[in-house]
């Protein structure tokens, strides 16, 4: 095992999965500035217990890796690269989003809440983790979950630095999500090609009685699934971008004739007189 590779990978792998949640985690520092049941402290501990949690899933989906040979599970490098064309669609079409976090755990505590809300934001975490520590030989997935547990509270600490610099935090919202999608593909990628998955299926289907060459059957394969996964991505981009009619646009129904009042008479008083 090659000790400072590893912290590299882990390093770079923690970095970007978790630029998204260093928003977060400024936006819980904020609040916890102005509001006595969020402190820096609780924010930290539910930080942690949150990525405890996705650890855990992730390593249950290590284990299940185990049954089956390394290579084929390099494929779910695939992931983080899809991932990342994903987030460059929200690039690319972006959409109107409500903020209802602070609404639905406005009943939570504080710790719950800050372990709930790291929960959710980490799918991204969790699809890429389970192939890196598929192909982790040895110590490495140790040295992998130790320099995750340091850097989430070196994390913590430069959000809360970064709260009290919002300048900063206004510069990096401004490029990171140019940035993102490109690091994530960037990532799938090293995956892929660390595994040897295309050479160890190129292989079998060359030994095999495919009428094909395993170059090709690959090729056209990963061709047809990137397609109708990028295909169904956008679709749903621009479905979301669509405009909805609501029900009561629907019933509505113009009026667009002046209404005549009551008291309203054509003639004056002095003019029926006269």
């Amino acid at each position: 095992m090659q000790f400072g590779k590893s912290i590299g990978t882990a390093c770079s792998s923690f970095a970007i999965t978790n630029i998204d949640d260093m928003f977060v985690l400024a936006t819980f520092f904020a609040e916890a500035s102005t509001s006595k049941a969020v402190t820096p402290l609780k924010i930290t501990i539910g930080q942690y217990i949150g990525f405890t949690v996705i650890i855990i899933v992730s390593m249950i989906g290590f284990g299940v890796s185990l049954v089956l040979p390394s290579e084929p599970i390099g494929f779910l490098g695939l992931l983080p690269l899809l991932l990342g064309i994903w987030k460059l669609f929200d690039l690319l079409f972006p959409a109107k989003t409500e903020e209802t976090e602070k609404s639905d755990f406005a009943g939570a505590k504080s710790i719950l809440k800050v372990s709930i809300i790291t929960v959710m934001n980490g799918g991204d975490n969790i699809g890429t983790y389970i192939p890196l520590f598929s192909q982790a030989k040895g110590a490495e997935i140790a040295v992998y979950v130790v320099t995750y547990y340091i850097l989430l509270g070196a994390w913590c600490l430069v959000a809360f630095l970064i709260m009290k610099q919002k300048y900063i935090l206004l510069l990096a919202q401004k490029y990171a999500d140019i940035v993102v999608p490109f690091l994530y593909v960037g990532l799938g990628v090293y995956v892929v090609v660390k595994s040897s998955c295309y050479p160890w299926s190129i292989e079998r289907i060359d030994t095999s009685a495919s009428a094909l060459p395993g170059r090709t059957v690959m090729a056209l394969v990963t061709t047809f699934v990137l397609l109708i996964c990028i295909v169904t991505m956008l679709w749903l981009k621009l479905r979301k971008r669509a405009p909805q009619s609501t029900p009561d646009d629907e019933n509505s129904e113009p009026t667009s004739q002046p209404v005549e009042s009551f008291n309203s008479d054509p003639a004056s008083p002095e003019q029926r007189n006269a």
